[in-house]
């Protein structure tokens, strides 16, 4: 606990930990994961191909989609993984077992960790900080001098097609206020340049019951903080709406790059 933790923050970070401990099905549902994770790493290869990273901290590792990538593509780089979940870390540990990967139970928005990091990286974790402009100084300050943080994350737009249902049909809806490309682009710390990218992804969804379901085995059914549960009734209702008008769930994921300044230390 720091001295900015509320006891709301404490008791959501342990419901969020809790959650995805839990989510023993995460690898058969997390398509978008994966396909964030690749998108994601496309991007770091573009972005280190004249100088590949010596040193590496990936927060949020879940069972471990763009682990695997940053250990096969930067094989000769120090790779330390972490995530809020013991579960998760289990999970990417033994999936990964053949590669030399450190790991690290973490609260990235209060890392616990020693830099400097050539590079920062993560795929869809930095939706779940409480306060993302102060999380993303203290993963910035972690960075070498020229270092880069390069993250996904969910924006406003995301999950939409549920939003609707459940405003057509009188439910409380708890999926998060994802923050605009604009309200982000104002979080980058300073000492540096930031920037973000939008990319549109669609997840085809049988029915709302497999959306939902989807969104439990991935352990991202917690609610956005103060949200009220509905009713049996009127989420029953919202499902109807959602099937008769949806086949499929946008996302709008964001690309963040965040090239620290300072003095190239590289040889």
């Amino acid at each position: 606990m720091t001295c900015a933790d509320t006891p709301e923050d404490i008791l959501r970070r342990n419901s969020i930990a809790a959650r995805f401990d839990a989510a023993e099905d995460y690898d058969a549902a997390a398509h978008i994961q994966r396909r964030c994770a690749t998108a994601l790493m496309d991007r770091i290869r573009v972005a280190t191909a004249a100088h590949a990273p010596a040193s590496i901290l990936e927060f949020g590792c879940g069972t471990g989609f763009l682990t695997a990538r940053l250990a096969d593509h930067f094989s000769q780089a120090s790779l330390l993984a972490t995530d809020l979940a013991p579960g998760m870390i289990a999970r990417a540990r033994q999936r990964l077992s053949g590669k030399t990967i450190r790991f690290h139970v973490m609260d990235a928005e209060h890392p616990d960790v020693s830099g400097p990091f050539d590079l920062i990286a993560s795929s869809l974790c930095l939706q779940w900080f409480s306060n993302r402009s102060d999380g993303l100084r203290r993963l910035c300050d972690l960075l070498a001098p020229q270092g880069s943080l390069m993250v996904t994350t969910l924006l406003q737009g995301s999950l939409d097609e549920w939003k609707q249902a459940c405003l057509a049909e009188g439910a409380p809806c708890g999926v998060p206020d994802y923050p605009s490309a604009q309200k982000v682009q104002t979080e980058w710390p300073t000492g540096g340049l930031g920037t973000w990218d939008v990319l549109t992804l669609q997840d085809p969804v049988g029915s709302a019951r497999d959306f939902l379901r989807g969104l439990r085995q991935i352990g991202a059914s917690v609610p956005r903080a103060g949200s009220t549960p509905a009713s049996t009734a009127a989420l029953r209702r919202a499902m109807r709406h959602f099937d008769r008008t949806h086949s499929s769930v946008t996302y709008q994921i964001g690309i963040g790059t965040f090239v620290k300044s300072g003095e190239e230390t590289r040889p």
